[in-house]
C-alpha cells in the first residue's frame, strides 16, 4: 500500500519533479562554467596586475640606478671614491648618503620583483604579488605575449648581468660598473615600459574575451531558468487547482484532522460558548479540561492578565457583530503573542506565549460562529527577544564601527596594529606559568595597563565598541585586584574570557578596517605608468627640497614644513568629549612639531602618554566651572600639551592642565581609606612622596570611578611608556593652579 502510494505520488508530481530536476541540471552547468570562467579571471587579474607593476618596476630601476649616480658624482669630495681618476676603483658605499642607501635598497627590491616576476609570465610559478604575498603566476597563453616576454629577455639578461656588482649586501662596484649599467638601463628603459606596455594589452585582451564568455553564459543561464520557472509554475498551477478540488471533496474528515492538528481549534458561538468540537490539542495548550459548550470567557480570564483580558473582551464583541469589518478588526487583536499563566501538571506555575486567532464564519451573509486557532508561541517569541536583543546590539556595534570610515585611516590601521600586539602580549602573558599570588598580582597589573591603553586608544578614535568593552573588563579587573582575597586560578581564567572577548571584537573591527583599507586603495591607486610618472616626479621634488632646506633641518630637528598632525585633531575631541561628559569646559592648545622628526614608536608611545595625562587632567585637574569661578579662574580649563626640541636629538614632552593640582593631603586620606597605610605611616611622608605615589598601580584620587579615571592605572601606565622610551618625568604642581607633566627624552633611544 505504501509502495503503491509513493508511485502515486510520483505520478502526480513527475512533471514538477522533473522540471526541478532539469532546472538544478542547468544551474549546475552555469556555475560549473561559470567558476571555471571566474577561476580564470581571477588568474587574468593576478597577470594584469603583475604586468603592470612590471612597467612600474622598470622605471623605479632606472630612476634608483640614477639617483645611485647622482650621489657618487655629487659627493666625490666626500671621499665616496678612493680615487676619483680611477673609474675602476671600488666605490666605499659606508660613505654614502641615507637616499643613496636607499636608492640601493630600492634597486635590490626592484630588480628581484622584475626578474622573478619576468621569469613567472615565461615559465609559470610562485612570485610576489602587489600585496607582498605569494601568488601563483600562470605562463603567458597567447604567441603575442610569449614572443614579448623573449624580445623582453633579450635586453634583461644583459641588463641583469650589468646590475649584479650592485646588488646584495656584499656589493661591490666601480664607478665604472654603475656608469656602464645607468646606460644601459637609459638606452632600453622606454624599450622595456613599451614591452611590458604591450604585455599588459594582450593580457587584459585574454580577460575581456573571458569576460565576454561569462556574459553570454550568463544570459543563455538565465534564459533557461526563466523558460524552466515559467514551466514549473504553469504545471504548479494546475496541480493546485486539482488539489483545491480533491480538497473540497475531503471536508467530512474534518473530526480526524481535529484529533491530528498541533494547534488548538474551536468554534466560538455568538454567546461566547465553545462549540462541540475542538482539536485535542487545546486542552494540552490551555492546560484546562474543555467540555463542549463552556464559557470561553472564564477560561480566558484565568490565563491572562487583567488589562489583556478587557481588551479581549472588547475585541470580541467588535468580532462577534455584524457593523465592523473583519479585516478591520484583526488589525485589534489584543491576543497575540500574549502571556499567560498556568500552572503544569505537577502544580508548578508556568509561563507560555500564546497567539489566538479569530475568523469569522459567515452563513447566508450571517455570521455563525467565530473560528479560533491558539498556537503556542513561546519559542518564536524566545527566539524573536534573543534576536532583537542581538539586532539591538548588532546595530550600536556597527554604528559605532561606520563612523570609523570617517575617522583618519592612517592611525586607524595603526590602532589596528598596536592592539593586536596588545592583545598577544597578553595571552603570552598568561600563558606563562602563575606560581603564586605575588605573580599573578604582576601579571594582573600589565594586563590591566595594556587594556587601559586600547581603551584611551579607542577613546581616541571614537571605536566604542572597544573602548566600552575595555571600560567594562577593567572594572572587572579592578574588582580582582582590590577584592583583599588575592587572585585564584579562576579568576585568571575569567581574564582569558575577557581576552577572548576582545578578541572577537577585534576581528571585527579588523575585517571593516580590512574592507576600508581596500575600498580605499581601490579608489586612491593611480594607474601603474601613470603612478610611476607621478611617483618619479614627486621623489625628485622631494630632493630638490631636501637639498634647500637640509641646512635648516640640521639646526632645528624638531622642525618640519608638514601640515598639522593628525593627532592633534584627535586628542582634542578626545579632551572635548570628556569634559562634555563631566559637565566641564576646555580649551586645547597643542605644539606638536616635534613628533614629525620622532622614531615612529617613539611617537606612538607619547600619544599613549597624552592619552592617559589628558584624561587625568580632565577628571582630576580641571574643577567645574563654578569650581573655578570660586578661585577667580576662568570658567573654561585651560590643557597645553607641547613637544619641544631641546637640542642634541634631545626633546622635552610636555602636558599642563591650570586646575586644582596635586592634592597631597588628598593622597594621604585615600592610602588610609585603602588600608595601604596607616595614618601614621601616610603623616610621615613628605609632600613629594606623598605625591610621587600617583604612579602606583591602583593609586586613585578620584572619588568615583568612571570610563575615564578612578582606577588608579592611568598614571602606572604612562610611568610604563617613560620607561618605554627611556625618558625621565618631572612633575610639577602646586594646589589651585596647574599640573604640569615633563618627559624628557632622546630621540636616539
Amino acid at each position: 500500500m505504501d509502495k503503491n502510494n509513493e508511485q502515486s505520488i510520483f505520478a502526480r508530481y513527475r512533471r514538477i519533479i522533473l522540471a526541478v530536476i532539469l532546472f538544478m541540471v542547468a544551474d549546475s552547468l552555469v556555475i560549473g562554467i561559470n567558476f571555471y570562467n571566474t577561476y580564470k579571471a581571477d588568474e587574468s587579474a593576478i597577470s594584469i596586475n603583475l604586468s603592470g607593476r612590471q612597467r612600474m618596476l622598470s622605471q623605479r630601476m632606472t630612476k634608483a640606478l640614477l639617483l645611485i649616480q647622482r650621489s657618487v658624482d655629487v659627493n666625490d669630495e666626500a671621499d665616496l671614491v678612493r680615487n676619483p681618476q680611477d673609474l675602476n676603483q671600488p666605490i666605499n658605499i659606508f660613505n654614502f648618503h641615507t637616499d643613496a642607501m636607499s636608492s640601493l635598497q630600492e634597486l635590490d627590491l626592484t630588480v628581484k620583483l622584475f626578474n622573478t616576476t619576468l621569469a613567472g609570465f615565461r615559465d609559470g610559478g610562485m612570485v610576489t604579488g602587489g600585496d607582498g604575498k605569494p601568488v601563483f603566476l600562470i605562463q603567458v597563453e597567447t604567441d603575442v605575449s610569449r614572443k614579448i616576454v623573449v624580445d623582453t629577455y633579450e635586453i634583461w639578461e644583459r641588463y641583469f648581468q650589468l646590475l649584479q656588482p650592485l646588488l646584495g649586501d656584499n656589493r661591490n662596484f666601480s664607478l665604472a660598473d654603475l656608469k656602464e649599467a645607468a646606460a644601459y638601463a637609459q638606452n632600453n628603459n622606454l624599450e622595456i615600459l613599451r614591452l611590458m606596455n604591450d604585455l599588459t594589452t594582450d593580457l587584459e585582451t585574454v580577460a575581456n574575451k573571458r569576460a565576454s564568455t561569462l556574459r553570454i553564459v550568463l544570459v543563455i543561464g538565465i534564459i533557461v531558468a526563466f523558460f524552466n520557472f515559467s514551466y514549473t509554475v504553469v504545471i504548479s498551477l494546475r496541480d493546485l487547482m486539482s488539489g483545491d478540488k480533491k480538497l473540497a471533496e475531503s471536508r467530512s474528515e474534518n473530526a480526524e484532522i481535529l484529533t491530528t492538528v498541533h494547534e488548538g481549534l474551536f468554534l466560538l458561538s455568538k454567546d461566547k460558548k465553545l462549540g462541540t468540537q475542538f482539536s485535542e490539542s487545546l486542552p494540552k495548550m490551555l492546560h484546562i479540561d474543555i467540555v463542549p459548550g463552556m464559557d470561553f470567557m472564564p477560561i480566558l480570564q484565568k490565563i491572562v492578565s487583567p488589562k489583556v483580558y478587557e481588551s479581549a473582551v472588547d475585541y470580541i464583541e467588535l468580532l462577534l457583530g455584524e457593523r465592523v469589518k473583519e479585516s478591520l478588526v484583526t488589525s485589534l487583536n489584543p491576543l497575540t503573542d500574549v502571556l499567560v499563566s498556568m500552572l503544569d501538571k505537577f502544580g508548578n506555575a508556568q509561563n507560555r506565549y500564546l497567539s489566538f486567532f479569530f475568523n469569522r464564519a459567515i452563513v447566508d451573509g450571517t455570521i455563525s460562529h467565530v473560528l479560533v486557532t491558539v498556537q503556542d508561541v513561546t519559542d518564536k517569541v524566545m527566539l524573536m527577544q534573543q534576536l532583537e536583543q542581538a539586532k539591538s546590539k548588532t546595530k550600536i556595534e556597527v554604528e559605532s564601527l561606520l563612523r570609523l570610515a570617517g575617522s583618519d585611516f592612517p592611525s586607524l590601521q595603526q590602532f589596528i596594529d598596536n592592539t593586536g600586539q596588545s592583545l598577544s602580549q597578553i595571552n603570552e602573558k598568561l600563558s606563562q606559568p602563575q606560581e603564586d599570588e605575588r605573580a599573578r598580582l604582576h601579571t594582573l597589573n600589565y594586563i590591566m595597563r595594556l587594556i587601559h591603553g586600547i581603551k584611551g586608544e579607542a577613546a581616541v578614535l571614537n571605536i566604542d565598541v572597544l573602548e566600552n568593552y575595555a571600560h567594562e573588563s577593567e572594572q572587572e579587573l579592578v574588582g580582582m585586584r582590590e577584592g583583599g582575597h588575592g587572585l585564584n586560578g579562576e579568576q585568571m581564567l575569567r581574564i582569558a574570557v575577557l581576552l577572548e572577548g576582545f578578541y572577537e571584537r577585534y576581528s571585527s573591527l579588523m575585517a571593516i578596517v580590512s574592507r576600508l583599507s581596500e575600498a580605499m586603495g581601490t579608489k586612491r591607486t593611480p594607474p601603474a605608468d601613470k603612478a610611476a610618472d607621478a611617483d618619479t616626479d614627486t621623489n625628485t621634488k622631494r630632493i630638490e627640497a631636501a637639498e634647500n632646506t637640509s641646512q635648516t633641518q640640521t639646526q632645528t630637528p624638531g622642525y618640519s614644513v608638514q601640515a598639522q598632525h593628525p593627532f592633534i585633531g584627535q586628542i582634542t575631541a578626545l579632551a572635548q568629549r570628556i569634559a562634555a561628559d563631566h559637565s566641564k569646559q576646555v580649551e586645547v592648545s597643542c605644539q606638536l612639531d616635534g613628533f614629525s622628526s620622532l622614531p615612529q614608536h617613539v611617537t606612538q608611545e607619547l600619544q599613549g602618554i597624552s592619552i592617559q595625562l589628558v584624561r587625568n587632567a580632565l577628571t582630576h585637574g580641571i574643577e567645574m566651572p563654578g569650581e573655578r569661578a570660586e578661585h577667580n579662574k576662568p570658567e573654561t580649563g585651560a590643557l597645553c600639551i607641547w613637544c619641544r626640541y631641546l637640542g642634541n636629538n634631545n626633546y622635552d614632552f610636555s602636558v599642563r592642565d591650570d586646575g586644582r593640582g596635586i592634592v597631597p593631603e588628598r593622597l594621604r586620606n585615600h592610602m588610609v581609606k585603602t588600608g595601604r597605610m596607616s595614618m601614621a605611616e601616610a603623616s610621615a611622608l613628605s609632600d613629594t612622596e606623598i605625591a610621587k605615589l600617583i604612579f602606583q598601580p591602583g593609586v586613585s584620587s578620584a572619588s568615583v570611578a568612571d570610563k575615564d579615571a578612578g582606577h588608579g592605572v592611568g598614571l602606572d601606565a604612562v610611568m610604563e611608556k617613560v620607561k618605554s622610551i627611556h625618558g625621565r618625568m618631572q612633575v610639577r604642581s602646586r594646589p589651585d593652579m596647574f599640573t604640569e607633566f615633563h618627559i624628557q627624552f632622546s630621540a636616539a633611544g
